[in-house]
């Protein structure tokens, strides 16, 4: 009876460990890699092309994506002045950093019509869409809230 008491109590201790094992492991699920291009596909929730300066505005964007690296993004946009009828594109490209879901971003180069100002960004729970906030003078201004998409 002693023995089987030992067993009964050691594999009490198995089953116990393997639960903690498995515990500390979590799921196992990590985010998807950005790694990808994404598609503009509206600003403040208008689809291109948008004027997000409407009525007010001088230009229309027609379209644009950003792509990412490990540790880099390249973010594009064309746009046509509503004044004149000319076409333009605007680039800014730069590292991130990922915590969780928030992107921050630090520009590095590109040629800039006008400077992006990225604010912190997003990425959607399904990892198919990430959200930026640029324009103006950065966070807590009247700024831009650019959706992309994979």
């Amino acid at each position: 009876m002693f023995a089987a008491g030992r067993f009964t109590i050691r594999a009490r201790l198995l089953v116990a460990s393997l639960g903690f094992v498995v515990l500390s492991c979590g799921d196992g699920t990590a985010p998807t890699p950005l790694e990808d291009t994404f598609t503009l596909v509206a600003e403040n929730d208008v689809p291109l092309p948008s004027d997000h300066g409407e009525p007010d505005g001088c230009c229309l964007t027609l379209s644009g994506s950003v792509t990412f690296t490990a540790t880099t993004y390249d973010l594009r946009t064309s746009h046509r002045n509503k004044n004149n009828s000319l076409t333009f594109d605007n680039s800014e490209q730069g590292t991130y950093t990922r915590q969780g879901n928030t992107l921050s971003f630090t520009p590095t180069g590109g040629d800039e019509v006008f400077a992006y100002v990225l604010g912190p960004g997003t990425v959607s729970a399904d990892q198919d869409t990430v959200t930026l906030l640029d324009g103006d003078e950065g966070p807590g201004s009247d700024q831009i809230r650019a959706t992309f998409q994979r």
